[in-house]
């Protein structure tokens, strides 16, 4: 019985993991496209990339940074925030979930025997 509770547990875990990034990889996707569908001028995926991990940090941009990266991460942060803490959450927990999967494979391999 404690090796089908382990096994749901290792299964749950690497669920929510593979969903996580799976979180991170489309809302990047659909913020980058609004980017774009907003100003036609981040075409270029480097600037966009930068603008959508500049507004998902909690941190307020530096006083040196570039003018239009200050416009599009304030206008990212009034009009999306929803998916921008869905992003901060989504990368949270696709740290955080590999190492809490580590750490049940490890609690079955020693304090069960289970693989």
């Amino acid at each position: 019985m404690q090796l089908v509770l382990f096994w749901g547990l290792v299964i749950i875990v690497a669920f929510a993991a593979a969903l996580a990034v799976q979180m991170r990889m489309m809302i990047g996707v659909v913020l980058r496209r609004a980017l774009r569908a907003w100003r036609p001028e981040l075409e270029d995926p480097q600037k966009a990339n930068q603008a959508v991990l500049g507004a998902a940090g909690d941190n307020p941009l530096p006083d040196d940074a570039e003018p239009w990266l200050a416009d599009t991460v304030a206008h990212l942060r009034t009009t999306y925030p929803n998916p921008l803490s869905h992003l901060r959450t989504a990368r949270r927990y696709s740290v955080l979930a590999p190492i809490v999967l580590f750490g049940v494979l490890a609690y079955g391999r020693i304090g069960l025997g289970a693989l």
